[in-house]
């Protein structure tokens, strides 16, 4: 029984981080973050 109560906190705290991560708040930073790759700029080979 007590296995069962520690998954549980588990999944639950895994679902609270997963929430955490990807919540609308943080979407304008991934977009942000995501074109970075596309943006030309000092790090380029010349």
């Amino acid at each position: 029984m007590t296995l069962t109560v520690y998954l549980l906190l588990l999944i639950a705290a895994f679902a609270v981080i997963l929430i955490w991560a990807f919540g609308r708040k943080r979407k304008a930073r991934f977009e942000k973050d995501g074109k970075i790759p596309f943006e030309s700029g000092k790090d380029e080979a010349p």
